[in-house]
């Protein structure tokens, strides 16, 4: 496929779609300099505004001249001339000596030190690391690196601090850039020009520029280095009043940040940086820190308060744990609790290690009992659909541009405070659990597709919401549901693992191997499904050769030897249960290439063969289903399963198995042997090999394999 192209002038267009919004629905949020510069910028003559427009799409402030060649801008010498007089533009100063030679390469920064560089300063050899470089280049005196050679060959930009600003008003953060449009457009990034809104992100002036600069601040503290107390305080005394709630969470996250950095040189003066900080995280903190330095009586206190009237159901947990085990001589915490709690416990195939819950849902299967992985997506799924209308089509709560994920109201926290009444009359809609999977049905169908950051579509979704929405108390979900629009950033993960269907009974387990722990957020969620009425419990896992788990033998025949290069000729594929062969599945494939002759003599597999035989496209969904909750075994697994791996990306589809090699089993499990391949295997073991090279006789082969290998295997348990 050809590489999509943009117009010549579309750099100055898509700014210019750019600046509508923020002289649109964000130009009460401009101050008299933001407004001038946009007044000086209509001023300036279509080359001029590229000019400034190609210099704002760069990377960085300071931009080699040299590298400026475009074809709309006849004369770059000219135009930036132009942008100096107006003062958008400017020629090397002293205080951007850290932007210049972050903008250099190896050999220029070489050159540079070469060249300004003091009598006294030592020398340095090519060879040298770019960071030592770079740290011997940042010593270099700043007068001598602006009268440069080097340095008269950039050019360095004068109105980024405005169109920072403007990014911000734009994408809601300070990492939007301008390149996003042009990704956008050549088809590589997806946007949801539809359902925007192009709708403002602040009320006034005071709220935006204060959750601008703060926002700034938190992100830059993360690289701040600081010496001493002095240092901290200092930095603490300059921050900026925080105006509205966005600003003043960014606040918050940064005196937090202090207070954890405090915490290095005084922890009293940790604590009482903390004790102003209005967040969760920071009252748990307090109290972790307060008890470690004796403050135990000042502790209680503050644990009762936080019971009394807490932030969020995570630090109610808290405070209610630390109070029970640190002040009754409670030995375990709740957490502990739960996990010793659970009544059940499952032994699945040790090939499952590190994909625990698609082991259980194996488990569950091969013994008839209907199970999904859902966590979180089939609570969001559920979410985003019912109330599909209320986040993204009333006006002021979708979203506010193109290039969101989330709808305004979830990000700022206000849906419930906005739309109570459409969402009270929304779920009162629903007196039926068929009322509901109606709504659910006629949302998924009008909006499936649609990119958005709530609902993740997938052909499975709606059997899944109808097992949920059928066996589930209805009044659970709705209470489930008005907890999500209260405070969606709090309950929107931390869901149990699977859903399971069995003897018409709905339950749902959180998955936990051996050395696994239950997080803080995943109680809260466990906590509040039961109290809705929902069966939650904790699943603990052991591993051994499960006898009930279902295998996948597979072979390939392809035309060559790397799966990026090459395709798939022919796959064989032998069920195996209990070691048995239950059951077996075959097919050629065209792999639209030609098949060379010593492939074709290898394996008797010629073009004329596959001449008329399926794509692996048309044989996709019934590979997948075959092979669904199967280990995926082969005789060096990794070149089977990389090629079919590949064949299902090739058609945007993702493929994912536990594994089995005989290979490595064989010779972990039967040492010693003069050789471990297939042919020599077969032999060795008295193994029936039909036609060797050829799928599915290989597959067989490959299967008896498999039973050794488990009977050696269950064996050692």
């Amino acid at each position: 496929m050809p590489r999509k192209t943009l117009p010549t002038f579309y750099y100055h267009s898509h700014f210019l779609e750019f600046l509508e919004f923020v002289r649109g629905p964000s130009a009460h949020l401009l101050n008299q300099d933001q407004k001038a510069f946009l007044s000086l910028f209509d001023t300036l003559d279509t080359l001029s505004q590229c000019t400034l427009v190609r210099l704002l799409n760069r990377k960085g402030r300071v931009v080699k001249i040299a590298s400026l060649v475009f074809a709309e801008i006849p004369s770059i010498e000219q135009e930036l001339n132009k942008l100096a007089q107006h003062g958008l533009v400017s020629a090397l100063q002293t205080n951007h000596h850290s932007d210049f030679i972050a903008a250099l390469t190896k050999a220029e920064l070489f050159d540079l030190y070469t060249e300004c560089a003091d009598a006294n300063m030592p020398a340095i050899k090519k060879s040298i690391a770019k960071p030592a470089l770079l740290e011997s280049c940042a010593k270099l005196n700043r007068e001598h690196v602006v009268a440069s050679v080097l340095a008269q060959q950039y050019v360095v930009t004068q109105c980024e601090h405005h169109i920072a600003y403007f990014l911000f008003l734009y994408f809601g953060h300070n990492k939007g850039l301008l390149n996003q449009f042009s990704m956008r457009d050549l088809g590589l990034m997806r946007t949801r020009d539809e359902q925007a809104q192009m709708q403002s992100r602040f009320s006034d002036y005071e709220s935006a520029f204060s959750s601008f600069s703060l926002q700034g601040i938190a992100q830059a503290l993360k690289n701040q280095c600081f010496t001493g107390i002095a240092d901290i305080e200092q930095f603490s005394f300059a921050l900026p009043t925080a105006h509205g709630e966005q600003a003043q969470s960014y606040l918050d996250k940064i005196n937090f940040l202090l207070a954890k950095l405090m915490l290095n040189f005084d922890a009293n003066k940790a604590l009482n940086i903390a004790a102003g900080v209005n967040s969760a995280i920071a009252q748990e903190f307090w109290c972790r820190q307060a008890y470690k330095l004796g403050l135990k009586s000042d502790v209680q206190e503050k644990l009762e308060a936080i019971i009394n009237d807490p932030l969020s159901e995570h630090i109610l947990q808290f405070a209610e744990d630390f109070l029970a085990r640190k002040y009754k001589q409670k030995r375990t915490s709740v957490l502990t609790d739960m996990l010793r709690e659970n009544n059940r416990h499952l032994s699945i195939d040790e090939t499952y290690k590190g994909a625990v819950e698609s082991g259980v849902v194996a488990y569950y299967k091969a013994r008839n009992i209907e199970a999904w992985r859902t966590e979180n997506t089939l609570w969001n799924n559920l979410f985003g659909l019912v109330f599909w209308h209320e986040l993204f089509n009333l006006e002021g709560l979708g979203l506010a541009t193109p290039f969101d994920h989330l709808p305004l109201c979830i990000k700022q926290q206000n849906f419930m405070s906005l739309a109570e009444h459409e969402i009270q009359t929304r779920l009162a809609a629903f007196d039926t659990s068929n009322a509901l999977y109606l709504h659910l049905t006629k949302s998924a169908a009008a909006h499936f597709g649609k990119s958005q950051g709530i609902v993740r579509w997938h052909p499975s979704m709606l059997e899944k919401l109808q097992t949920l929405v059928t066996h589930a108390p209805l009044e659970g979900l709705k209470k489930q549901l008005l907890l999500m629009c209260s405070n969606y950033k709090l309950y929107n993960d931390g869901y149990p693992d699977i859903m399971v269907l069995e003897n018409n009974k709905l339950r749902f387990e959180e998955i936990k191997g051996t050395g696994d722990s239950l997080r803080r957020n995943q109680l809260a969620q466990i906590q509040a499904l039961k109290q809705h009425g929902f069966d939650v419990g904790i699943t603990t896992v052991e591993y051994q050769v499960d006898p009930m788990q279902a295998y996948a033998v597979v072979d390939i025949e392809t035309t060559g030897g790397r799966a990026g290069n090459h395709k798939i000729t022919e796959i064989g594929i032998v069920k195996m249960v209990n070691g048995e062969v239950v059951d077996q599945w075959q097919s050629l494939l065209n792999p639209q290439r030609r098949i060379p002759g010593m492939i074709t003599r290898l394996t008797g597999i010629s073009d004329d063969m596959v001449a008329d035989a399926p794509l692996f496209i048309d044989i996709a969904d019934e590979l997948e289903q075959f092979t669904e909750d199967c280990v995926f075994v082969a005789h060096n697994v990794n070149f089977d399963y990389g090629f079919i791996r590949e064949e299902f990306a090739r058609i945007n589809r993702h493929y994912k198995r536990p594994k089995l090699c005989t290979v490595q089993t064989m010779r972990q499990h039967y040492k010693g042997l003069a050789s471990y391949s297939l042919a020599n295997l077969s032999k060795h073991f008295n193994i029936n090999m039909q036609q060797h090279h050829r799928a599915l006789s290989d597959a067989i082969a490959a299967a008896e394999l498999l039973k050794l290998v488990n009977q050696a295997r269950m064996a050692e348990q």
